[in-house]
Order: C-alpha cells, then sequence, then structure tokens
C-alpha cells in the first residue's frame, strides 16, 4: 500500500487503541493544522488527536475522495463525532497531505468550515445562524 492509502485506512478506522499506528506514515516532524490548531511534531499530533479522544464520544472519519500527483495529496471527508457541549457533530472537509521521499506525511492541513462547530455551541450557535441567514444571498 502507498503513503496516502495506509494513511486513509487509519483516519478511517482511527480510535483511542490505535493512534500510535499513525507514527508509521508520519514523518516525525511532522506539521499539522486545521482552523484552531498548529502542532508541530508526530507526538504534538498524536496528543492532539489523543484530547479529541477525551471530549468527543463516536468520533469517525469518512474519506469520500482522494486525489495525489508527485508528493502532494488532498482528500475529501467527513468528520462526526458526539460532545456533551454540542451533541452530534457532523461536517465535511478537506486535506492537503505533503509527503516526503520515504512516503511520510511531513504536512498535514486541514480546511473546514468552523462555522459549522460554532452553530452547534450553546448562544454562539443562535448568532451564527442568525449571521448565516443575514449574508446569505437571495433570490430576487
Amino acid at each position: 500500500m502507498s503513503g496516502l492509502t495506509d494513511y486513509i485506512h487509519l483516519l478511517e478506522t482511527l480510535d483511542r487503541s490505535n493512534l500510535e499506528q499513525l507514527k508509521g506514515v508520519l514523518s516525525e516532524a511532522v506539521v499539522f493544522s486545521d482552523p484552531f490548531n498548529q502542532v508541530n511534531g508526530a507526538d504534538a499530533y498524536l496528543a492532539l488527536l489523543r484530547e479529541m479522544f477525551e471530549r468527543l464520544d463516536s468520533v469517525s472519519f469518512t474519506v469520500h475522495d482522494s486525489q495525489q500527483q508527485d508528493t502532494v495529496a488532498y482528500l475529501y471527508w467527513t468528520f462526526s463525532g458526539n460532545s456533551n457541549v454540542t451533541g452530534q457533530l457532523e461536517f465535511q472537509g478537506s486535506s492537503r497531505l505533503t509527503f516526503d521521499t520515504s512516503g511520510k506525511i511531513v504536512r498535514h492541513q486541514d480546511f473546514w468550515d468552523s462555522a459549522d462547530l460554532y452553530e452547534k455551541v450553546p448562544v454562539l450557535g443562535t448568532l451564527f445562524r442568525w449571521l448565516r441567514r443575514r449574508v446569505a444571498f437571495r433570490e430576487h
């Protein structure tokens, strides 16, 4: 299997018990970022994922599509999980992955709309839903 195929398989089967397996596909110097975080190094990335599993239940990633050219790949995915604060979460996003010459991931950058999360937070959610309605274009 390729580094991309291995990573997709690990993401789709990820849970608390198999996080360490990610070290097989990550560079020690991997940089991960998303709308809320930026961490440097495989250990920091795994710590971030551990924290996610501590805060959320029923976490899953489903990868719908992937494309790779040379050392860069893109994923289109759905994330879901359950939180005591927000209830059920589900949103789509994409990732840009960069691989080193040995096939390990050196950069993982996630892109997703953080408003999807904010809308689920009590009080903030009401504000974000109102804002979304106000800025949405309407047919005339």
